[in-house]
């Protein structure tokens, strides 16, 4: 008996005795329930041959009998998947009409352990890494991004000495899935960095918009101006080659969005630096860009998004500068524009705390905006990791809401309500922690100690439980060896 054993494959044994276990759970099944293999074919929507088939050990299982098996059995979603891991590699070399099917659904399902293992098996053969980058890009398209990360990694790994466009590409993937997170985001863009200019010319605009985009989020304004730069350098070498004749060229964008957010990014980090005259400068660049050729309705229409972006900015700058005769007209703008409007109150509040006036009126006709700011940052504080990296979409402009948060406080001091202010610090301590801003946590540190005289027990009591979850945090990643919490 060892001899013959010997002899056999290890794929073979392991398929053998994965059948066996699913078979055999199957027969106890229908024996459990009492019932015979035409009532469980009814049930399963199995044909009954096929069932024979499948328990006699004469034919393989398919993935979708082996789902509507399972889902009969009353058993959970892939709960026969880490066995059918070895049905995918019969013969041994596996075949991606049935290796393909499997892990698409292994991520629909969020089943990452039996995709590792199908990776494990697949990378005894290095020709497999063309079909591991294809299923990887199928499953970005159905926005399984956690399972598609997986799959690009082991491309990396594996095409890392070879400096090819698909390594390229991979880096750019796992730039994209995890640009919102502020962790995993920044080390991702420093990983593509040196890929960027070997991706298609289409995605390499897209590349330098979003290493543009992760340096705004950081306030590292000398890095976004470089790649503001480095964009609308990029853009005008391809508008000077007519770039849109050529039938290939199809970017996610018209052409001129990206030349005018280039644009629009180096505006805003003068702006953001207190640099207004030259702030100005810039937003011509993009205010009429009318004049760009080889445009269709979709250029036509980023041309007067992008011309309204510079009228709300040069409204933003003039208030900046202390023109509060200019505020009027800028609420008139955020109330047609609801989505600028959390920018639109940071930059208002900013501007009435640096030149000393009040804005009550504008608070108060926002009013249900900033509740709703508070509401979202509400959930308890670490139940889930930061941006992105679970699954969960994370609310666009939460950033900024603790920016606003804390600017708030600071308007709220220098009206003498102390504990009013002091309760928008916690709102944007907390927030800022969620999203691991240790800038902005710092921030509100510092504002609640200088007014800690004003606080009541129960702020006192919650500033204390703040505290002690982000020593506990810092203590199990920093001092335990698993990387910074806050970068």
């Amino acid at each position: 008996m060892i001899g013959v054993f010997a002899e056999l494959d290890k794929g073979v044994i392991r398929h053998l005795i994965s059948t066996t276990t699913i078979r055999a759970e199957m027969e106890d099944h229908i024996k459990r329930e009492g019932g015979t293999l035409q009532q469980f074919s009814e049930l399963s929507g199995v044909n009954v041959g096929t069932l024979s088939g499948i328990l006699n050990g004469n034919r393989p299982i398919a993935l979708g009998q082996l789902d509507r098996i399972t889902m009969a059995m009353g058993l959970s979603e892939g709960y026969f998947y880490d066995l059918y891991v070895d049905e995918c590699f019969i013969p041994t070399a596996p075949h991606w009409r049935r290796l393909r099917p499997f892990l698409l659904r292994c991520a629909e399902i969020d089943r990452l352990d039996c995709i590792e293992q199908v990776l494990g098996r697949l990378l005894e053969d290095l020709k497999q890494v063309g079909g591991i980058f294809e299923t990887a890009e199928l499953m970005l398209e159905q926005g399984w991004k956690e399972a598609a990360a997986v799959l690009y990694e082991v491309v990396i790994e594996s095409e890392r000495s070879n400096h090819s466009e698909r390594l390229a590409m991979s880096y750019y993937r796992l730039f994209q899935i995890y640009q919102s997170d502020r962790l995993k985001g920044f080390k991702a863009a420093l990983q593509f960095l040196p890929y960027c200019y070997r991706l298609p010319e289409a995605l390499t605009l897209d590349g330098l918009l979003m290493l543009t985009e992760v340096y705004a989020v950081r306030f590292n304004w000398a890095e976004v101006e470089n790649y503001a730069d480095e964009l609308s350098q990029f853009t005008w070498k391809l508008y000077e080659r007519k770039i849109w004749k050529d039938q290939d060229f199809k970017p996610v964008r018209p052409l001129v969005f990206y030349y005018g957010t280039a644009y629009l990014y180096k505006s805003g980090t003068y702006e953001l630096r207190g640099m207004f005259e030259e702030s100005r400068k810039w937003i011509a660049k993009y205010a009429d860009l009318s004049w760009f050729e080889g445009m269709d309705d979709a250029g036509l229409e980023e041309v007067r998004q992008l011309q309204m972006f510079a009228e709300a900015n040069y409204l933003c700058v003039d208030i900046k500068c202390g023109q509060s005769s200019k505020i009027p007209e800028y609420v008139t703008f955020l109330e047609a524009h609801p989505d600028e409007v959390v920018e639109g109150l940071i930059t208002l509040i900013e501007s009435a705390n640096r030149h000393q006036f009040f804005i009550d009126d504008v608070l108060t006709k926002f009013s249900n905006e900033i509740e709703q700011y508070r509401i979202t940052g509400k959930d308890n504080f670490f139940t889930r990791r930061a941006i992105g990296e679970d699954g969960t979409k994370v609310p666009p402009y939460f950033f900024r809401y603790s920016v606003f948060f804390q600017n708030f406080a600071l308007y709220n001091f220098r009206k003498d309500l102390y504990e009013e202010g002091l309760k928008y610090i916690l709102y944007s301590m907390n927030m800022s922690m969620k999203l691991s801003s240790k800038d902005i946590m710092v921030n509100s540190m510092a504002l609640f100690e200088m007014y800690r005289r004003y606080a009541s027990e129960t702020q006192c009591n919650e500033y204390y439980e703040l505290c002690r979850r982000v020593w506990d945090y810092e203590k199990e990643n920093v001092l335990g060896g698993f990387g910074y919490a806050y970068v």
